[in-house]
C-alpha cells in the first residue's frame, strides 16, 4: 500500500466536513491537522522491533509548525492546565526513527491538551506497552490515535479547542490474519483504571471522529474487524 509504512489500510477519510483535515507528512508518522481546531484530528504511525532502539536529549520545547495557518505556539499552553500531549509519542519515533523525527514530534500539530493525569498515566502507560512490549512480541504494529470532540465547544485562550476524550486503535497482522484493540479514553481519569475498562470498537471510534479508517481492506473483512470489541488487552 502506498501509504505504508505509517498508515494501514488508508488514509482516513472524513465523513463530514467537522472532520476536515490537511495531511502532513512526516518522518516517523502522518497527521491530518485541523486549522479550525488548532489540534490534529488523527496521527498515524508504525512502531516495530528493534534491537537497538536509538536515543536522543528530550527537546525542552515544542516547535510551530510552518505549514499550518494556526501556528500554534508553546506558550499557547502555558499556565493552561493542560499538559502539551504528543499524539505520535516521543520515544517510540525516535527510537526507530532517529534524531529528526524524534523533533517532529515536537511540532505542535502534534499536540493536543491533555489533563496531567491523563497524559502522565493511562496514556503514557498504553504508549510504552506499544512501543516496548507489543513491537517485541508482534515485530510490528500500525497504530492511529487522535482526540474526540463533543458539540461543547471548550478552548484555551488561544483558541486551541480541547478534546473531550482520545481516541487509540492499535493493528496487528501476522500470516495474513488482522485483529484491532481499539480504545476510548476521559480525560478525566484517575490513577488507577486499568486499560481494558477503555475497550471499545473501531465503528465507535469513527462515529465518535466522524472519519473512515481502514476502508482499503476487503468489506467483510472491515465490518467484521471494526465491529468487534476486544474484551481483554494482548
Amino acid at each position: 500500500m502506498e501509504d505504508r509504512p505509517y498508515i494501514y489500510a488508508g488514509i482516513p477519510k472524513p465523513l463530514s466536513f467537522q472532520s476536515e483535515n490537511a495531511i502532513l507528512q512526516n518522518e516517523g508518522y502522518w497527521a491530518g491537522y485541523s486549522e479550525s481546531r488548532k489540534n490534529p484530528l488523527w496521527v498515524a504511525y508504525r512502531v516495530f522491533q528493534t534491537g537497538k532502539p536509538l536515543t536522543f536529549p528530550r527537546p525542552s520545547r515544542f516547535t510551530t509548525d510552518p505549514r499550518t495557518a494556526a501556528t500554534i505556539k508553546h506558550r499557547d499552553y502555558t499556565r493552561s492546565g493542560y499538559d502539551r500531549g504528543h499524539m505520535a509519542p516521543n520515544f517510540a519515533i525516535v527510537s526507530r526513527h532517529g534524531r529528526r523525527a524524534q523533533l517532529e514530534t515536537f511540532l505542535m500539530s502534534n499536540i493536543c491538551p491533555q489533563k496531567p493525569l491523563l497524559n502522565r498515566g493511562i496514556w503514557k502507560n498504553l504508549e510504552e506497552r506499544i512501543a516496548n512490549k507489543y513491537s517485541n512480541r508482534f515485530e510490528e504494529v500500525w497504530v492511529i490515535t487522535g482526540p474526540i470532540f463533543d458539540d461543547e465547544k471548550k478552548t484555551l485562550p488561544s483558541g486551541v479547542e480541547i478534546p473531550d476524550q482520545f481516541f487509540k486503535i492499535i493493528v496487528d497482522e501476522y500470516l495474513g490474519m488482522v485483529r484491532m484493540l481499539a480504545f476510548i479514553i476521559p480525560q478525566e481519569v484517575q490513577r488507577d483504571e486499568q486499560l481494558e475498562e477503555f475497550l471499545t470498537s473501531v465503528d465507535i471510534v469513527e462515529e465518535a471522529v466522524q472519519l473512515d479508517f481502514f476502508w482499503k481492506l476487503a468489506d467483510g473483512l472491515e465490518e467484521g474487524l471494526e465491529a468487534e470489541r476486544m474484551t481483554e488487552m494482548w
